[in-house]
């Protein structure tokens, strides 16, 4: 187990780069980029990329961190000195200042003119909207009213319906003899 750790030991020594510590790791372990990838769940490229150093066409640098200390458990191999030697190499990395400036780019006219477009859109579709509400409100007040108006003009026509036909039966009633009279109840009874 001591000739292990010389051996890294040497190997942090001699190289300055994590990726290549972690492809002379993986090649003395006899791993092939393609086994790491499918351990790791990542890409075969990204693999080979972590191993040639070339971080410009990786993602952020807290993807960059999380990926050589999961390689790095991997392989068996002290995750803190791969760590350090990628900070150092990130300090000198202009890929974290380019990520600032980018992050507030700048709107050109067209997005601007879209903006504006859709914002205007927006409040003439609401003030349309409040607009057909406010004259169906008073449509339906009105609507309700002649609803209402219609149900006591139908309930006195029936009740006059009713008053009239008993003055006729009691007209018929009063006209009729009284020999008619005793029929007609025989037959409403």
């Amino acid at each position: 187990m001591s000739t292990t750790s010389t051996m890294d030991e040497k190997v942090y020594r001699s190289e300055e780069q994590p990726g290549a510590v972690l492809a002379a790791a993986r090649l003395d372990r006899g791993f092939t980029p393609e086994y790491v990838a499918g351990k790791l769940h990542l890409r075969v490229t990204l693999i080979l990329l972590l191993e040639s150093d070339d971080y410009e066409k990786m993602p952020e640098p807290v993807f960059i961190r999380g990926y050589l200390r999961s390689y790095a458990k991997l392989l068996g191999i002290p995750v803190e000195p791969l760590l350090k030697m990628y900070n150092n190499l990130e300090a000198h990395d202009p890929k974290a200042e380019r990520a600032l400036w980018q992050s507030k780019r700048e709107t050109n006219r067209a997005e601007r003119a879209i903006r504006w477009l859709t914002g205007s859109f927006a409040l003439i579709v609401l003030v349309a909207v409040t607009m057909w509400w406010y004259s169906n409100k008073d449509n339906e007040q009105l609507f309700s009213k002649s609803i209402n108006q219609n149900e006591v003009s139908t309930n006195k026509s029936q009740t006059e319906i009713r008053l009239t036909d008993l003055s006729k039966m009691r007209s018929l009633l009063s006209s009729t003899p009284p020999e008619k009279t005793q029929m007609l109840e025989k037959e409403g009874d």
